[in-house]
């Protein structure tokens, strides 16, 4: 497998590698903990040309491990992760499980289709086991996705994932023919550059400034302007839009209780498109805690599991716990990521429970 360029990524100790080779031949200096591969939703069958066909002739049955999955998040996510390869497995091959995507429709937007990507890697990436990852460009070869608006789409959201504090240490995109080689080049290389830090030219000699007037006498000195709050909301809300009308009188709740709390839970103001996510990151940086409002519609909402995560990595970045969750309706299903969490119990939809849960969370302001 050939290094052909790699991308640091800056505030972080991660790298993107750019390589070319075998994702069934990973030899032991690239080896990862986790393969990606991509298929039609419950479809694996080894048609040829594609990794799942190339695994399947090494003894690699991608059937065998969907009927016998770890972890299974295809309704919320159109994701899954196998069951850890056995230990000859991992020698030979040089990974341990597989994360399979299945995207629920035909892709034609490659923003929709590497958000579905990310949602997954991230729900799979908070673990010391799970931080070295390998890829193709997903959704390029028989989902018939160009390579040249995937490969940008994917760098973009690797990049932003690992700025904001994804624990991964290595994501290596593998590229298996010369005609892939030559479109990804380019690409990689302009993202790369726009990594490097850049030097600033050297200065043409300018004299000091005259000094300032002092002020008149008995007159107070000038002050320095006041330093920026660090925490601009006390809150942020995470809800699924159908339970809009409970949130809006949830909140009210809260700032009658507390009427200087400064509370993020209306994204109308936000405008769709890529800035949507680095807003709503920056507004979760800056928030004491992220109240996270559970319900099977929640689970379901590609919007919430963004929030969600980007609170997961702060959390995991500052080593301190952001996130507070609020059974509001029963979910059978609710991904252990989220479970995780000791919830405030207002299940099934008590307006009464979530108003007293003001009182809980209060005691975090």
């Amino acid at each position: 497998m050939q290094l052909l360029s790699q991308i640091h990524v800056n505030g972080t100790n991660a790298f993107i590698d750019l390589l070319f080779g075998d994702l069934t031949e990973i030899p032991k200096e690239h080896a990862v903990d986790i393969l990606v591969v991509s298929a039609y939703p419950g479809s694996y069958q080894p048609v040829p040309g594609t990794l799942i066909h190339a695994l399947f002739n090494k003894g690699i049955r991608l059937g065998d491990m969907a009927a016998a999955k770890e972890a299974d998040l295809l309704k919320e996510l159109g994701c899954w992760l196998s069951q850890p390869l056995t230990p000859a497995q991992k020698e030979r091959f040089n990974f341990s499980r597989i994360l399979c995507f299945e995207p629920r429709h035909q892709t034609t937007s490659p923003e929709s289709a590497v958000g579905n990507i990310f949602r997954c890697i991230n729900t799979f990436a908070f673990s010391e086991e799970n931080n070295e990852i390998a890829l193709p460009v997903l959704a390029s070869g028989m989902q018939r996705a160009p390579l040249e608006k995937m490969l940008p789409a994917i760098l973009d959201a690797a990049i932003f994932w690992l700025q904001n504090g994804l624990p991964l240490k290595n994501i290596k995109l593998v590229l298996h023919t010369q005609e892939q080689v030559s479109i990804a080049m380019p690409i990689f290389d302009k993202a790369r550059q726009q990594l490097i830090p850049k030097v600033a030219p050297p200065q043409s000699f300018t004299p000091a400034p005259p000094p300032a007037a002092e002020p008149s006498r008995g007159g107070p000195p000038p002050q320095p302007a006041p330093a920026a709050a660090s925490n601009n909301y006390d809150f942020f809300i995470s809800y699924s839009h159908k339970q809009t009308d409970q949130i809006k009188e949830f909140v009210d709740v809260l700032k009658q209780k507390n009427n200087s709390l400064n509370i993020f839970y209306d994204r109308s103001s936000i405008p769709a498109g890529g800035l949507w996510l680095r807003q709503i990151s920056d507004a979760i940086q800056h928030s004491k805690a992220v109240v996270c409002i559970l319900s099977p519609e929640y689970s379901q909402s590609a919007v919430c599991w963004d929030e969600f995560q980007c609170a997961k990595v702060m959390e995991l970045r500052k080593k301190a716990t952001l996130i507070r969750t609020i059974n509001f309706l029963n979910d059978a299903n609710m991904p252990p990521i989220m479970a995780i969490y000791s919830y405030i119990d207002c299940t099934e939809g008590d307006m009464d429970k979530l108003k007293c849960a003001a009182d809980e969370l209060l005691k975090y302001v």
